[in-house]
């Protein structure tokens, strides 16, 4: 018997967030750091370690950089998160050249931890590179063994490049069957963007990844 298997990552991590249909989603290839959102926090929500959303609608420029900001959404407001959104807008970069000139919308999240040493921890990154198939092919275990669905959680620390270093198995269910160790090896395939979905900085925070192996027994052909 052999075996055919899907691979999926938790559908959080994959899916993007709904954006206004007039307005494409860019790619950004340069975005500010865990360092740049901690210095533009608004005093008054650092005081109150208060955490807020923003939703800003930008023009990107002839250098694809984001200008003319408007401020869509802001929550809560009376904490300045849409004046601070602006600002860092502005250290932001798109890699798609089609988009100058056009209008599109750059979420911003201001989440308190990114004031402590321990950082953030993002759960929608922007994946700039995953796995192939054959990718997973190779680090998967050969032997049968009667198990027909795993989930595997790596945690993992995102680098200065994107790419996902660090990685341990969080957890693997069913535990002791080989998919934890082949997840890892996976892990260097893995790249993400440096801003996430939701509007947060990537680099050097903390991330979960889950993989969940789905697997069918297909029978071999007959013999001629």
């Amino acid at each position: 018997m052999s075996f055919k298997f899907a691979v999926l990552a938790a559908s959080g991590l994959l899916l993007a967030p709904a954006m206004a249909a007039a307005q494409p989603t860019p790619t950004w290839i340069e975005a500010p750091s865990a360092a740049d959102v901690a210095a533009a926090y608004p005093a008054k929500a650092k005081a109150a370690a208060v955490g807020g959303t923003v939703d800003l609608t930008c023009t990107i420029n002839r250098e694809g950089r984001p200008r003319s900001c408007a401020v869509l959404k802001e929550t809560p407001g009376n904490y300045a998160f849409g004046v601070a959104a602006r600002r860092l807008a502005e250290k932001m970069r798109v890699n798609e050249l089609n988009l100058r000139d056009q209008d599109v919308m750059v979420p911003v999240t201001f989440n308190p931890e990114v004031l402590t040493a321990e950082g953030i921890a993002i759960t929608k990154p922007a994946w700039a590179a995953m796995p192939e198939l054959e990718d997973f092919q190779a680090t998967f275990p050969k032997t049968a063994n009667g198990v027909n669905s795993v989930r595997v959680v790596l945690a993992c620390t995102v680098t200065n490049s994107g790419a996902l270093g660090g990685c341990s198995v969080d957890s693997e269910d069913p535990p002791g069957q080989g998919y934890g160790q082949g997840a890892l090896a996976l892990a260097t395939k893995f790249k993400v963007g440096p801003w996430s979905q939701d509007g947060q900085p990537t680099i050097g925070a903390r991330l979960k990844l889950p993989i969940r192996y789905e697997l069918t027994q297909v029978a071999a052909a007959p013999k001629p």
